[in-house]
């Protein structure tokens, strides 16, 4: 599973991912090992499905998805916005390096590194208002990041919150989540022996699984 680490919380989509070629190729699989039977797969979708409603329970995913989605949305929207900043930082010969450091934050969404540049990016500009409002900044933009500012912290502190609420959940059920992931395990490492030089054998690589989960999950289905 090189460069994929595999959070508790995406294990049962993974099983989803995986489900379907299992019980496809179920009787191949029996062929060469005997346990891997009828019972092996009713017993891999029942603990997939008892992870599902455990993690129904808590009707978060969605809850935490949108807010997830709302922060990364409102960082873009600011990191556009200091696309013109930094333009009128230019023309004022201004040095523009504490714009740029706001904007790899927002790109790799460190919203608490973005916080406090943006307090800093909002003295800076005081200091320089008057020649700013000059080249074109609007002269209430520091309202405007002190907006984006307080929202950031709102939007992350409620983030944190659901992952945490996560976190308990799957700590408080870390048996089932390892059951479910040795499931996973066994079904990927004799599927890949099994259909060795094979398109099949991509169906039963954990790692390309996650690549393809979190892409659908990135660009859902209209």
């Amino acid at each position: 599973m090189k460069g994929f680490k595999i959070r508790k919380e995406e294990y049962s989509t993974l099983a989803d991912f995986m489900l379907p070629s299992f019980t496809r190729d179920q009787a191949t699989f029996q062929q060469r090992f005997p346990k891997f039977d009828n019972t092996f797969l009713q017993a891999f979708i029942a603990k997939t499905e008892f992870i599902k409603t455990l993690e129904s329970s808590l009707i978060i995913t969605e809850q935490q998805k949108n807010a997830t989605a709302s922060l990364y949305l409102e960082a873009s929207v600011l990191n556009t916005e200091l696309n013109f900043l930094k333009q009128y930082f230019k023309d004022a010969k201004l040095n523009t390096s504490i714009i740029t450091d706001l904007k790899d934050d927002l790109q790799s969404h460190n919203i608490e590194g973005a916080v406090l540049k943006i307090e800093s990016l909002k003295q800076f500009i005081t200091a320089n208002q008057t020649i700013l409002v000059q080249e074109g900044m609007a002269a209430n933009f520091t309202t405007q990041l002190e907006a984006h500012k307080v929202s950031f912290e709102q939007k992350n502190t409620n983030q944190s919150e659901y992952q945490k609420q996560i976190k308990t959940l799957t700590d408080n059920n870390k048996v089932h989540y390892e059951a479910l992931y040795d499931f996973i395990s066994k079904i990927a490492t004799k599927g890949k022996l099994l259909f060795p030089d094979s398109r099949i054998k991509d169906e039963y690589n954990i790692s390309k699984n996650i690549a393809k989960m979190r892409v659908a999950r990135q660009n859902p289905k209209p």
